[in-house]
């Protein structure tokens, strides 16, 4: 029997080999202080079963979805979370990539990855929910305590038993050894008038050690934060502990941990303008979208553009929104914004209108050149094959609250949807050599002051360009 084969036959009856109300009791202040110092709010619950930490998660206030193996778990997640807002995928640790989206967490709990017999497929799971975390997200596993269980032989778990519409029923679990392999054992005990009915049920563990564990997640690419043996935060013992419970952080990128780039900051960095001329955009990269005709941008820039482009998949094209802006144009835009945030925030002084201002467009009057106006920033989204701007905006809540919110390039009020498209982005962008305003995801820029700043270079080799008509 495979293991999606016992989850199907135990959909029904799960829920009563465990207590969960005590045992969510126990585990949500490890959960929320796991989170809390990650910054997650979009979780994604693998080997998600009946659904119950999934919606557990969802109650207290985080962005849920939830993948099995089990079409009868996935079936069963669906009917216990009821009308909560949670999307429930069959699919395995190495199909994640279904999902569509990318989470500030995962979490693989409930002993689910000892499921995995081999190197080579355990890899293959680790490296799948590597791909769908976040630059400095989290991976949370929880396990038995395998070293202790072949250390002692220890064969049965504890008796459960449940009584369920005036039927009892009795869980009996136990593990055959196999060197480190495992047969794990379900047997339910039915009554029913007066008579018992057993139902064997069986499926293969492996035995997915300390050491084991965490050298996989390292070739994985994460980084260990912290191992425990029981919750809340039990420190991890391996003859002593029940379980092992790792939590494991994906390396941040440059722009998901940025640094400061305040407008003094900027002002700092010496210019050294280099003469580079401007380049028509459609001229150099073919099949690029722009808003209007002719664009232009520094000849350097455009054909970072050409390779960025280059990254994309088969039928993704780059769109163009803007690159060189005069500053007769800087400043228009700049006086419309502020307009409208002076509107909008009576009461703020005019302090706290040009900080709040500065984040979003640069101040014409600083003592460096904006970035648009030295045809080293260009602003820009990705389409699709089908002709339509990838998803990059939508959110998590409602609208008139979080729209600003959002722009910042890994925001976590948007869509998982929305961060696994911006995630593409950044990869191309990056590869291509541009760097990322992190307050804004559609703003690179390459040799302007900002980008000097961010890169640690010691001048900007772009300055103003004449103004175009």
């Amino acid at each position: 029997m495979n293991e999606a084969d016992l989850y199907d036959n135990l959909s029904s009856t799960y829920d009563l080999m465990i207590s969960w109300k005590r045992r969510l009791r126990r585990e949500r202040p490890f959960f929320t202080r796991i989170f809390k110092k990650f910054g997650v709010k979009r979780i994604l619950d693998t080997a998600c079963g009946t659904g119950m930490h999934a919606m557990a998660f969802n109650d207290w206030g985080y962005y849920v979805a939830g993948t099995d193996i089990s079409a009868g778990m996935v079936a069963k997640s669906r009917e216990n979370a009821g009308d909560r807002s949670i999307e429930f995928v069959q699919a395995g640790f190495t199909e994640l990539d279904s999902v569509g989206g990318m989470f500030d967490a995962v979490t693989c709990l409930g002993n689910s990855l000892p499921h995995v017999l081999t190197d080579d497929a355990l890899d293959k799971s680790l490296s799948s929910m590597f791909d769908v975390i976040l630059p400095g997200g989290v991976l949370i596993i929880h396990s038995n305590n395998y070293d202790r269980i072949l250390a002692q032989k220890e064969r049965f778990m504890p008796l459960a038993q449940a009584k369920r519409d005036g039927v009892e029923y009795l869980f009996m679990r136990l593990f055959d050894f196999h060197d480190d392999l495992l047969t794990f054992n379900v047997i339910t005990l039915k009554q029913q008038s007066g008579e018992w009915v057993m139902t064997p049920d069986s499926s293969t563990h492996r035995a997915i050690t300390h050491d084991l564990l965490l050298s996989r997640l390292k070739a994985a690419g994460f980084s260990i934060a912290s191992v425990y043996g029981g919750y809340p935060d039990t420190p991890y013992n391996k003859l002593e502990s029940d379980n092992l419970i790792v939590v494991a952080q994906k390396p941040h990128d440059p722009w998901s941990n940025p640094i400061r780039e305040p407008v003094a900051a900027i002002d700092r960095v010496p210019v050294k303008e280099n003469g580079e001329p401007l380049v028509d955009v459609e001229s150099v990269v073919t099949g690029i979208l722009v808003k209007e005709s002719p664009t232009f941008g520094r000849k350097t820039v455009v054909s970072m553009l050409a390779v960025a482009q280059s990254f994309l998949p088969d039928g993704y094209k780059l769109r163009i929104r803007n690159i060189c802006r005069s500053m007769k144009r800087q400043r228009e835009i700049y006086e419309q914004v502020y307009s409208e945030l002076s509107e909008n925030h009576p009461d703020w002084p005019e302090s706290q209108l040009r900080r709040e201002l500065n984040k979003f467009v640069a101040p014409p009057d600083a003592k460096h050149p904006p970035g648009h106006s030295t045809g080293g920033a260009v602003d820009l989204t990705i389409v699709g094959p089908d002709g339509q701007d990838l998803d990059m905006e939508s959110i998590i809540g409602p609208d008139d609250v979080n729209r600003m919110k959002s722009f910042p390039t890994y925001s976590t009020v948007i869509t998982p949807a929305a961060a696994k498209n911006r995630q593409m982005l950044v990869r191309i962008m990056t590869d291509a050599g541009f760097s990322n305003f992190p307050g804004e995801w559609w703003h690179w820029s390459y040799g302007d002051s900002a980008w000097a700043v961010r890169v640690d270079a010691p001048f900007a080799v772009y300055g103003a360009t004449p103004e175009l008509e």
